[in-house]
C-alpha cells in the first residue's frame, strides 16, 4: 500500500520527493540527427536546484552578509583616510602611495571570475572564510612592514584577493536564500557598503590622527577577522537532484561540444559543426551556455489532465527530486519547508479532479533530531554538499526583482496548475551538470571551477558593439570612481575648509550612496534601466567637476549628496542593465567580462589623478576624473538602438544559440 501524500517512510526509496508525471520521448521527425553533428559528444547530465528558505536564517544570512560588506568597503574604500600619512611614513611619492588601494581594488573586482568559480567548487561559506583569513593576515602584516614594495604585495595584491573572497562570496550568497524577497533582502545587504564608507571613514580619520596609520591597519585586521565568523552562518542550502524515472532504468544524455576534438580533421559526412569556443578550449571546460536548465531536461515532463484524449505513447514515469547532503537523510526541517513549498503552489490552483488530491506522494528517509545544548544549536555546523553547484544558475548576479523576469513569467505559465511542485523558477534558470562534475571530490581546478572561468571569461559578447560600449562605459567610469573617495578631503583641506568637516565629506557621500541604491535600485525595475544607467553616468561626472566651482562648506555638501546618491548606480543597476539587454542567459558572461574592465579602470584611476594633481594641480585632476565619467555616460546613448539593431539581425539570420540535443536513453 503506497504511503499517503505528505507522509514520511523511514524505509523504502531513499530522500525522495516524488512527483507522477510522464516522459515523452525525442521528436522522431527531426531532420538533423545528434550524430550528425560534427564537434559534439554524448554526455549523461542531471539536474539540480537549491531550494531558498525565504525567510527565518535567510535573515541572518542578510545580517552576517551586510555586516561583512560593511567591514570590507569600510577598510578598502576609505583610503584616503591614510593616504597622506603612509606617504609621509614611508617617504614615497603620492602617486606611488596611491597605487597600493588602486591595486587593491583592482583585485577586488578582477578577481571575480576567478572567486566565483571557488564558490562553485567549495561553497560560499568556505571561500568567505577563506578571504577572511586572506585579508586580515595580508593587513596585519603591512603593520609590521616599512617597504612599500611589499606593502604593495601584501595591502594590494593578497589584501585585495582575500576582499574580493568575502566580498563575493557574501554578496552572492543572499540570493540563493530568497526568491519573492529576494530584491528586498539584495538590497540590504549591499547598502553595507554605502554604510561602512559613512562610518568607517571618520573613524579611521580620527584614529590616523590619534595614532597613524599602522594602528588603523592592526585594527582593521582585526574587524576582518570577525569575517571569518560572521561567513559561519552562511549554511549550505538544501539541494535537490531532479531525474525523471521510469518503469525501466533510465540515463539522460546531452549532445555538447567535443574537447577532445577540437583538432581533429573535419568530416565531410556530418550536416552541422560545433565548435567550442577561445574561453572553453583554455579552461578544457564547456560553458553554461550549452547545458539545458533543469526545466528543459525534463521539459518532456507533463502531467495528463482530463482534457488529453486518446491514448499515450509517453513512457509512464515519476519526477523525482533527490536530497544532496552529507547526512543519509534530511531533516524534519527540511522536509517540511519542501512540503510548504509544494503545498502553497497547489493552493493556488483549484483542483477539479479528485485524483490530484494524490499528485504529490512522499517517500523519505527523515534524520531524527538530536538533543543539543543552547550552545550546540546556536553553533552547529552544516558540511558543505560537495556536489551543491551554486553558479550554474542564471540568476546568480542579478539583483532585480525576479517577478520581473521573463525566465520567471514563463516557468509560472507554461506549467500546468497540477503539475506545480513551487520550484519552477529555480528549474527554469539552474543549468544541468554533467555525471562526471559530480564525482570529483577532490583538487581544486576541477570541471566545477573550469566550467565557471569557461562561462565567465567568453569572449563571444565582445563581438556586439553594445557590449563593448558598455564595457567601454564602465571602464571610462572607473576611472574617475574613486577620486572624491581618495582625495576630497585634502582638497577641501587645502581650500581653507575646517578640517572637522573635510573628514565627513566621504561620509556623507556614502550616506546618499545608500539612499541612491535603494531610489535608482527601484527606479531601474520601473525605467528603462539602459538610460537610467546612462543618465546617473552623467550626473555623476557633472558632480565630480562641479567640486571646482565653489568651496563654499554646504556647496560641497550639496556637491556630496548629489555625487555618492548617482554614483550608487554602477554597482545596483548594472545586473539590470545588462539582463535587459543580452538577456539572462548571459548575465554570468557579461558580469565576467564587465568587471574585468572595471577593475582595469580602477588599476589607472587613483595613480593618473595624484600623477595630475601633483603636475597641475587639484583643479585638473578633478576635471579630467569628471570628463572620464561624462565619457562613461556619453558612449551609453547608442547603446540601446545597436543592442536592438543586433537582436533584429540575428533573429533574421535565424541563428539561436545552438542548445544541446537531450534525450532519454535505456540503460542496457
Amino acid at each position: 500500500m503506497p504511503p499517503k501524500a505528505g507522509t514520511a517512510k523511514p524505509t523504502g526509496i531513499k530522500k525522495s520527493i516524488i512527483v507522477p508525471s510522464k516522459v515523452y520521448t525525442k521528436d522522431s521527425s527531426s531532420t538533423i540527427k545528434p550524430e550528425d553533428i560534427e564537434g559534439v559528444e554524448e554526455t549523461e547530465i542531471t539536474a539540480q536546484i537549491s531550494v531558498p528558505t525565504e525567510g527565518g536564517w535567510g535573515w541572518v544570512v542578510v545580517a552576517a552578509s551586510f555586516l561583512t560588506i560593511f567591514l570590507l568597503d569600510g577598510v578598502y574604500f576609505t583610503f584616503g583616510s591614510i593616504y597622506h600619512d603612509m606617504c609621509d611614513d614611508l617617504k614615497v611619492g603620492e602617486s606611488v602611495v596611491a597605487l597600493v588601494n588602486s591595486v587593491a581594488v583592482a583585485v577586488y573586482f578582477m578577481g571575480g571570475p576567478l572567486v566565483s568559480a571557488l564558490i562553485n567548487r567549495f561553497g560560499f561559506r568556505a571561500v568567505c572564510m577563506t578571504g577572511s583569513i586572506i585579508s586580515a593576515s595580508a593587513l596585519l602584516c603591512t603593520y609590521f612592514v616599512v617597504d612599500f614594495v611589499t606593502i604593495l604585495i601584501l595591502y594590494g595584491l593578497f589584501g585585495g584577493f582575500g576582499a574580493c573572497l568575502c566580498s563575493m562570496g557574501s554578496g552572492l550568497v543572499v540570493g540563493f536564500y530568497f526568491e519573492k524577497l529576494r530584491s528586498l533582502a539584495m538590497a540590504i545587504s549591499s547598502i553595507g557598503s554605502s554604510i561602512g564608507i559613512m562610518i568607517m571613514f571618520t573613524v579611521n580619520s580620527y584614529i590616523v590622527k590619534l595614532a597613524g596609520w599602522r594602528l588603523l591597519v592592526l585594527m582593521q585586521s582585526g574587524l576582518v577577522g570577525l569575517i571569518y565568523f560572521l561567513a559561519m552562518t552562511f549554511r549550505p542550502l538544501l539541494s535537490l537532484t531532479v531525474t525523471t524515472v521510469v518503469d525501466e532504468p533510465t540515463r539522460t544524455v546531452a549532445y555538447l561540444p567535443s574537447l577532445a576534438a577540437i583538432k581533429a580533421a573535419p568530416s565531410k559526412t556530418k550536416r552541422e559543426g560545433v565548435m567550442p569556443s577561445a574561453a572553453e578550449r583554455l579552461f578544457s571546460a564547456v560553458s553554461n551556455a550549452h547545458f539545458p536548465t533543469a526545466a528543459a531536461v525534463i521539459g518532456e515532463s507533463t502531467v495528463p489532465t482530463p482534457t488529453q484524449a486518446g491514448p499515450s505513447t509517453a513512457v509512464a514515469s515519476r519526477l523525482t527530486l533527490t536530497a544532496q547532503g552529507p547526512q543519509s537523510g534530511i531533516s524534519r526541517r527540511q522536509l517540511k519547508q519542501v512540503q510548504s513549498l509544494i503545498s502553497k503552489s497547489k493552493s493556488r490552483v483549484s483542483v477539479k479532479d479528485d485524483n490530484a488530491e494524490k499528485a504529490i506522494e512522499i517517500n523519505i528517509n527523515i534524520e531524527e533530531p538530536i538533543k543539543r545544548s543552547v550552545f550546540q544549536r546556536l553553533f552547529h555546523w552544516e558540511e558543505h554538499v560537495p556536489q551543491a553547484r551554486p553558479m550554474y544558475r542564471d540568476d546568480a548576479f542579478y539583483d532585480g526583482r525576479l517577478d520581473k523576469l521573463p525566465a520567471y513569467q514563463k516557468s509560472k505559465m507554461e506549467t500546468a496548475p497540477e503539475a506545480r511542485t513551487g520550484l519552477e523558477y529555480q528549474m527554469a534558470v539552474s543549468r544541468a551538470v554533467t555525471a562526471a562534475d559530480l564525482s570529483e571530490k577532490r583538487g581544486v581546478f576541477t570541471t566545477a571551477v573550469r566550467r565557471i572561468l569557461a562561462t565567465m571569461m567568453d569572449p563571444k559578447l565582445l563581438r556586439r558593439l553594445s557590449f563593448i560600449l558598455l564595457c567601454t562605459s564602465g571602464f571610462f567610469t572607473y576611472l574617475g570612481y574613486l577620486v572624491p573617495y581618495v582625495f576630497l578631503p585634502d582638497r577641501a583641506k587645502s581650500e581653507g575648509i575646517d578640517p572637522a568637516h573635510c573628514s565627513i565629506f566621504v561620509s556623507v557621500i556614502g550616506f546618499a550612496n545608500a539612499l541612491g541604491r535603494l531610489t535608482i535600485g527601484a527606479l531601474a525595475m520601473k525605467l528603462n534601466p539602459v538610460y537610467l544607467y546612462m543618465a546617473v553616468c552623467l550626473i555623476s561626472g557633472t558632480a565630480i567637476i562641479s567640486f571646482n566651482f565653489s568651496f563654499n562648506l554646504y556647496y560641497v555638501y550639496v556637491i556630496c549628496i548629489l555625487f555618492g546618491f548617482h554614483i550608487a548606480s554602477l554597482s545596483c543597476v548594472r545586473s539590470v542593465v545588462l539582463v535587459h539587454l543580452f538577456g539572462l542567459d548571459m548575465l554570468t558572461n557579461a558580469t565576467g567580462i564587465m568587471i574585468m574592465f572595471q577593475g582595469l579602470g580602477s588599476l589607472i584611476s587613483t595613480p593618473l589623478s595624484s600623477i595630475l594633481k601633483n603636475s597641475f594641480g587639484y583643479s585638473v585632476s578633478f576635471y579630467v576624473a569628471g570628463t572620464l565619467v561624462l565619457i562613461g555616460g556619453i558612449v551609453l546613448i547608442p547603446v540601446k538602438k545597436l543592442n536592438e539593431r543586433e537582436k533584429k539581425k540575428m533573429s533574421m539570420k535565424d541563428v539561436p544559440p545552438k542548445q544541446p540535443t537531450i534525450t532519454t536513453t535505456k540503460d542496457q
